[in-house]
């Protein structure tokens, strides 16, 4: 099951809050797969979509559609913080 770091799990955390997203809500990750790749997509979301695994860690939820949650089924999700900005990272564990 993915992992979250706890610099991760403020980072969301604090993701949804300013998103304004209601009790429930959560930081979506999506995958589409192209010639072998896969690209993920992060979203607020109020909700799981139908499919969605939820992985939960101290206050960050997520929400990982069926490519994401196969994908980063046995990663880290790490963040790293850019001046005004942060990026993520997937490490493996």
């Amino acid at each position: 099951m993915l992992k979250i770091t706890e610099q991760a799990q403020e980072a969301i955390a604090s993701i949804v809050a300013d998103g304004g997203a209601g009790p429930g809500a959560g930081l979506r990750i999506s995958g589409t797969q192209s010639n072998g790749e896969t690209a993920l997509d992060f979203d607020l979301a109020e909700a799981p979509s139908p499919g969605d695994e939820t992985v939960s860690e101290g206050e960050a939820t997520l929400f990982l559609d069926e490519t994401a949650a196969a994908v980063l089924g046995d990663k880290v999700l790490d963040v790293h913080a850019h001046g005004d900005h942060f990026h993520f990272s997937i490490d493996e564990q």
